[in-house]
């Protein structure tokens, strides 16, 4: 895979994994503080009694999207200790193994989406991407959080132009908050908000599907 997968958005964890000086495997959870042609830089929270990896030894980059996990080795050039954090300096990565969790691939396109729930609360929103399991979309509003541990009905507008004896254009089905990721784009702050189908019907999975092979 391309080099610039560790500035895609849809990234939700990076872990660098090493072997340190005194020979004790530790996975560390980092986030990319800069990366040109040759070198990356991964900031980490300082550990307790951390031992540095040996300069130039092997370690392995694990990258958690919302589509799968992709692995790559690299170099460990140097890492340095402050009061606050760790900063690794590592080899810029030049090729990706990657491993899909996703039962289907996620296709960019943006439909009307309405996810009610029992109380009346409402969230309205466009969707980012779509796929038979389920799907996300960026808001710039926050909801309580008793709406990320309960189910909702959702409603996603499908055009009527097409799908064949689909004539309302509306697919319903049951859904729930999977996670969410913040990010900011021109300063203002937004937050991708992923969910999941429950129970998708067959005759609905059967419309979805023949809608997401038209996106091809």
């Amino acid at each position: 895979m391309q080099q610039n997968i560790l500035r895609d958005s849809n990234i939700t964890k990076i872990y660098l994994i090493y072997t340190n000086a005194n020979g004790i495997k530790k996975k560390e959870a980092v986030k990319l503080r800069f990366m040109d042609s040759k070198e990356c830089y991964f900031a980490a929270n300082t550990p307790v009694n951390f031992v540095k990896p040996k300069r130039k030894s092997q370690a392995e980059i694990n990258v958690y999207t919302t589509d799968g996990i992709y692995k790559t080795k690299v170099t460990i050039i140097d890492a340095n200790l402050s009061l606050r954090e760790v900063m690794y300096n590592v080899t810029i990565p030049k090729t990706w193994d990657f491993i899909q969790l996703r039962s289907s691939t996620r296709k960019l396109v943006k439909l009307p989406i309405k996810i009610k729930f029992n109380d009346g609360f409402e969230i309205q929103a466009s969707t980012y991407d779509l796929s038979l399991g389920g799907l996300s979309f960026f808001s710039e509003k926050s909801f309580s959080s008793i709406y990320k541990k309960i189910s909702g009905i959702l409603t996603l507008e499908i055009p009527k132009t097409e799908i064949i004896n689909f004539p309302d254009g509306e697919l319903v089905v049951e859904t729930k908050f999977v996670r969410e990721k913040s990010e900011i784009e021109n300063h203002f702050e937004e937050t991708l908000y992923i969910f999941k189908f429950m129970n998708l019907p067959k005759e609905s999975e059967l419309i979805l599907k023949n809608f997401l092979m038209k996106l091809d």
